[in-house]
């Protein structure tokens, strides 16, 4: 039995299973639930993100009404459910937010920028890709906005799961990852000024081979008029 003490080695399959997969959002269409399933679950540790996410998918989060104590710095700074330390603690500390693991232990999960980190970063980006072609800036301003999808780690066999994976919320690029698409684009740039030198380079040695066989056919011109000139005088 599945209650039996100690027995963790079930063979049997599952009896219960349901037809169709759990949405939490077929009969609820209101904005604090749109605004679950959007949100970016950052600074904890793969487990507790795990954690929280599963509690989104099955309806059993629950939002604070107020802000938490922080256990660090002791304001009122904690704005979201399963906390215990306000973003700022953890950012500085490097810990999970939720269980309080170092990241030298776990990975956590990068913070949301906020809306002045996005600021400055839109101002430093504009300002490198300011030399950069229009093809290019169009195409770097369209990977910037467009983000990045979250990772899927259960492939579902579900068609409609499958779609709802497909439209999984995108996140925004991190710094460093912007800087390494501009340092690909630079390279692309200089690769494309080498191949206009080699063109204008083997195309003057094109019109100099040219002018050089012109000059020989010109020589020969010269010689054989004399040749041509003197049966008419014989006549």
């Amino acid at each position: 039995m599945s209650s039996q003490r100690g027995n963790v080695s079930r063979t049997r399959a599952q009896k219960h299973k349901n037809r169709h997969v759990f949405k939490n959002d077929l009969h609820d269409k209101t904005p604090q639930q749109m605004r679950l399933n959007a949100m970016h679950v950052s600074t904890v540790c793969q487990r507790c993100k795990d954690q929280i996410e599963w509690k989104i998918k099955y309806k059993k989060y629950k939002p604070l009404t107020q802000a938490k104590t922080c256990a660090h710095c002791k304001q009122r700074t904690v704005k979201k459910a399963y906390h215990v330390i306000c973003r700022d603690c953890a950012v500085k500390a490097k810990i999970c937010a939720k269980c309080l693991k170092s990241g030298d232990e776990v990975a956590i999960e990068a913070p949301e920028p906020t809306p002045q980190e996005e600021q400055q970063l839109q101002v430093e980006m504009d300002r490198l890709i300011k030399s950069f072609s229009e093809r290019k800036r169009r195409a770097f301003l369209r990977y910037m906005q467009k983000g990045k999808k979250q990772p899927v780690e259960e492939p579902v066999d579900d068609e409609q799961e499958a779609k709802a994976q497909e439209k999984a919320k995108r996140v925004a690029h991190t710094r460093d990852e912007l800087l390494d698409k501009i340092k690909q684009l630079n390279l692309a740039a200089e690769d494309d000024e080498d191949d206009e030198d080699f063109d204008d380079f083997s195309d003057g040695d094109e019109d100099e081979d040219d002018s050089e066989f012109d000059s020989e056919e010109d020589e020969e011109d010269s010689e054989e008029e004399p040749v041509k000139s003197k049966p008419s005088k014989a006549k």
